[in-house]
């Protein structure tokens, strides 16, 4: 008995989706899937305080944090705590351009 090849089966190579991504960017959406980007950024704020105070106002504080987009300064010095509360909004404005994006909205001054 012989059996016709009724049904031919045409063949295509598959072709692949263009799906390469910098070791750079797939950190990146790592870490934003992840929530750690957000961390991050908290973290790089913390550590521009310290540079944008300099190291002479910089051992006045004691505490540094962020909690609600507020950033939290525990200062040593009465006399800071009130020179910088007349610069809060300038210090939260060059913060966020040294990050490159809103993390905080405020200072809180202690």
């Amino acid at each position: 008995m012989l059996i016709s090849n009724c049904f031919t089966l045409k063949m295509e190579p598959l072709k692949r989706k263009s799906n390469q991504q910098s070791l750079g960017d797939v950190i990146k959406d790592f870490l934003r899937e992840s929530g750690w980007e957000q961390k991050l950024d908290e973290v790089k704020i913390i550590t521009e305080w310290d540079r944008l105070l300099g190291a002479s106002l910089a051992k006045y504080t004691d505490e540094v944090f962020i909690s609600n987009k507020k950033l939290h300064i525990r200062l040593n010095s009465a006399i800071l705590r009130q020179e910088l509360s007349y610069q809060r909004s300038v210090l939260v404005n060059k913060l966020n351009d040294a990050v490159g994006k809103v993390v905080i909205t405020d200072i809180i001054l202690k």
